[in-house]
């Protein structure tokens, strides 16, 4: 089968969560089927199993897999093939939180024509793929809405798992390994200092200087704690380079000397060493409702690493780690609790037992077994798509309309 996977981010050395998920997901779909990647940056990746490309070509393909945005809809409307939508980032949720109570006008414009790309493309897909189960009940009411569930598509398949699959944001099947002291190195921290990471971007709707707050309390209680938050600019598209949050927490921070912002991205390859070099991570957002949909991927990683977090609630997967062990969380905005998470995370022997759950439950969350969950659907023919009201049967489009129009009379 030959397959194009467009991703509109960036990839290479450098990548951000989409990057990274179109990457890893194709190098496992590559080793069944021919596979070409279509990003920014793609022909600086080397020794992969599939080819890449920076300018995206249908030509030949028999699936097109894509996050939806980046890319001119007529390639899609001409594609006879079968296209797989992965929305497992809530864009439209994003945009919202960007935007804020007091938008502009073109703003407003961009918001509708993101609505109006997402309808289009979710009504042209074969396969949509989201990353958890209330992210599944999200895109449930779009295609409830489009109308693509239909009794054709749920014959066979009465939870629409075809249709709608669970896809999640994973991790390489081998931990990493220690590479020196990076972090500590960074900021000038001694092997007796408890370190406390922030991994991720600083989007608009994340709360840094949240964390920063929390930390001067905490610090109070443990005076060897030092917070180093990675503040560069985001790899790919200058749109998502929002600096807001960076500003507030530099503003937080101001005085505190234990508090350290680096103004670099960690390569993709080297960011092993660094998550070990930390005794745990924290991250923050505001309240909205991209924390309710989120699948944060910095938590992730500290899965990866077995490295505890100190985190706000509201997310899936920090529900996950309160409940299994490896992560204790703070409702959004309460500074002391966020505070008391961190200085618990300082305990040696509370870290020691949160870092023994983050390995438990990083067994079930590798790459390969989301892989083979779309390799699955590729497999298999795709649910039938909803049949249109021919001109040929103009009786049956007459009662159709009838029948639309004494329900709207209601």
């Amino acid at each position: 089968m030959n397959i194009v996977w467009h991703c509109e981010d960036s990839v290479g050395a450098k990548m951000a969560g989409p990057g990274i998920r179109a990457v890893e997901l194709a190098r496992r779909l590559a080793q069944r089927h021919d596979v070409t990647l279509v990003a920014e940056g793609a022909t600086s990746l080397r020794g992969e199993g599939f080819r890449v490309a920076t300018k995206l070509s249908l030509s030949g393909a028999d699936v097109f897999i894509s996050q939806g945005f980046g890319f001119p809809l007529p390639q899609l409307l001409r594609f006879g093939g079968r296209v797989v939508l992965d929305l497992y980032d809530p864009v439209q949720l994003e945009h919202l939180a960007r935007l804020g109570p007091k938008p502009t006008s073109d703003q407003r414009v961009s918001l509708t024509a993101l609505r109006h790309r997402l309808k289009y493309v979710i009504g042209r897909a074969d396969h949509v793929l989201c990353a958890s189960r209330p992210q599944r009940a999200l895109w449930l009411g779009w295609l409830g809405a489009l109308g693509r569930l239909t009794p054709e598509a749920l014959q066979g398949d009465p939870e629409a798992s075809r249709l709608l699959a669970v896809v999640p944001f994973g991790l390489p099947e081998e931990p990493p390994t220690a590479g020196g002291r990076p972090l500590r190195a960074a900021i000038g921290a001694l092997a007796s200092d408890k370190v406390a990471l922030w991994s991720g971007g600083m989007w608009d709707w994340m709360d840094p200087a949240l964390a920063v707050r929390a930390a001067a309390i905490a610090q109070k209680h443990e005076p060897s704690l030092k917070l180093a938050l990675i503040a560069g600019a985001r790899p790919g598209p200058a749109a998502m380079n929002m600096r807001g949050a960076v500003e507030q927490a530099r503003a937080a921070a101001e005085g505190l000397q234990f508090v350290h912002f680096l103004d670099t991205w960690i390569p993709y390859p080297e960011r092993g060493p660094w998550l070990l070099d930390a005794d745990f991570a924290v991250s923050a957002h505001k309240p909205s409702l991209e924390s309710e949909l989120a699948f944060r991927t910095r938590l992730l990683d500290c899965l990866w690493a077995a490295l505890p977090a100190a985190c706000t609630a509201g997310d899936v997967l920090a529900a996950e780690g309160e409940q299994q062990g490896w992560a204790r969380s703070a409702a959004p905005g309460d500074v002391d609790a966020l505070a008391a998470a961190m200085i618990a995370l300082c305990d040696p022997a509370q870290n020691e037992r949160a870092r023994a759950a983050a390995r438990k439950a990083a067994a079930g969350r590798t790459w390969q077994r989301s892989s083979a969950t779309l390799l699955a659907l590729l497999d298999a023919p795709p649910p039938p798509r909803p049949k249109l009201v021919s001109a040929r049967t103009p009786a049956l489009a007459l009662t159709v309309a009838k029948k639309a129009l004494r329900k709207l009379k209601r």
